[in-house]
């Protein structure tokens, strides 16, 4: 039955002031109780684990560094509390630390190893290669082994046509990337993906090595700017098991052979790719630029391939219509500047596979032996790359000139 009230309306419960009045009663009762219990409670001694159940004394050891702790509490309390006078005394100069050098000469290296191990990047061979350098290895006696490293970036048979024709000069040998095998393993536990980054493509070198040379022998590495060589240097030490091996000079990986852990840089001037990429900070700024002298050496079909591009005029209308695909404007006019970026980004995150090859077609391909591919074919890269046609891009950096007020300031007066 509904109960008529005082105020004068009809309800079964009681009204919301009411009801919102005792929550608040509550609330406050609550904070009051947590407040009173929270000045209370005595906080927990933290014992020390580290001393063993079966020692002895060990009670008295425990309380005597608790005590020893409250006093230095109590210490701290009263020098802020008096503000003693601070005393300054002469700090002696912090010795800067000296870093080990990443790499060093590799005339250094070729006077103090037997074996040199010349890291190719196979996206750029000729960029690479310098003959000056391998004149003056055969002049010293020194032998030759070419790596030619990130093979998982170019296309099996771009390998295949590199391992025939660097064959013929020395022995070589084929390894792959360990960086991008890290990032394209997203759905690897990461435990595996530490194994498959050890091995990528060591344990061939490794057994040529200790299989051909039973004498002592000093091992070096080499190689151009950015072509791999510490990653080369630290998979072979993981391979045979030196995880902190690479602080020393030098690693013993066998009875008879050791690695000079600090590679040989071969300095020599680029002016490709690989140039584009190792001063990729400097060429940001002129991005457009860039690309029109890339433009020159990549085929229409190509680019239409690659890109997903209609047909356009080449080379001159690469430009627009990439920003026509990407739907890059600036003020309703294609922005050849962010469409040069955008490129240049695509390089940079090796999303857009490309090599150089200026071979010819009918070169032939040689096998690589089943034994050296085992710890690589898992990872080659069966699709199409972009195909570049020349190595020297003759990049033509022309700077805008900034408009200055003071031009059209200069009015003639009538």
């Amino acid at each position: 039955a509904v109960v008529s009230t005082q105020s004068g309306h009809y309800g079964r419960g009681m009204t919301c002031h009411k009801k919102y009045k005792i929550r608040k009663k509550v609330r406050e009762h609550n904070k009051k109780l947590a407040k009173t219990l929270k000045n209370s409670v005595t906080k927990k001694r933290k014992i020390d684990g580290k001393v063993p159940n079966l020692a002895p004394f060990k009670e008295e050891l425990l309380l005597e560094a608790i005590q020893q702790t409250q006093l230095k509490n109590d210490e701290k309390k009263l020098r802020k509390k008096t503000k003693l006078p601070i005393i300054v005394t002469n700090k002696k100069p912090d010795t800067p630390k000296v870093a080990a050098p990443k790499s060093v000469s590799a005339h250094i290296t070729l006077s103090q190893c037997d074996i040199l191990l010349w890291v190719i990047d196979i996206r750029n061979v000729n960029e690479c290669l310098c003959t000056d350098f391998d004149k003056t290895i055969k002049e010293a006696n020194k032998t030759i082994i070419f790596l030619l490293n990130k093979i998982d970036l170019v296309p099996s048979n771009i390998v295949k046509k590199w391992y025939g024709i660097l064959s013929t000069r020395a022995p070589t040998f084929v390894m792959k990337s360990t960086e991008i095998i890290l990032t394209e393993c997203e759905q690897i536990v990461p435990a595996l993906k530490q194994v498959l980054a050890k091995f990528g493509g060591a344990k061939p070198i490794l057994a040529y090595l200790k299989n051909t040379y039973t004498e002592a022998t000093k091992i070096g590495v080499i190689g151009t700017k950015t072509v791999g060589k510490s990653c080369v240097v630290s998979t072979l030490l993981k391979c045979c098991g030196r995880t902190k091996a690479k602080r020393s000079v030098d690693t013993k990986l066998n009875e008879n052979l050791r690695l000079v852990t600090t590679p040989g840089l071969i300095e020599m001037e680029r002016s490709g790719v690989l140039n584009v990429m190792d001063n990729l900070s400097q060429y940001m700024n002129y991005p457009s630029q860039v690309l029109v002298a890339l433009s020159e050496h990549i085929t229409k079909e190509a680019a239409m391939f690659h890109f997903t591009l209609p047909h356009y005029n080449h080379p001159d209308g690469l430009l627009d219509a990439l920003a026509v695909r990407y739907n890059l404007y600036f003020e309703k006019l294609p922005d050849h500047a962010a469409v040069g970026r955008l490129i240049l980004k695509l390089l940079r995150d090796a999303k857009l596979k490309f090599y150089v090859d200026e071979t010819e077609e009918d070169t032939a391909q040689a096998d690589i032996p089943a034994d050296m591919m085992l710890d690589v074919k898992r990872f080659l890269y069966e699709g199409d790359a972009l195909r570049i046609t020349a190595s020297d891009l003759n990049i033509v950096i022309v700077k805008k000139e900034k408009s200055t007020d003071c031009d059209s300031a200069l009015i003639p007066l009538l």
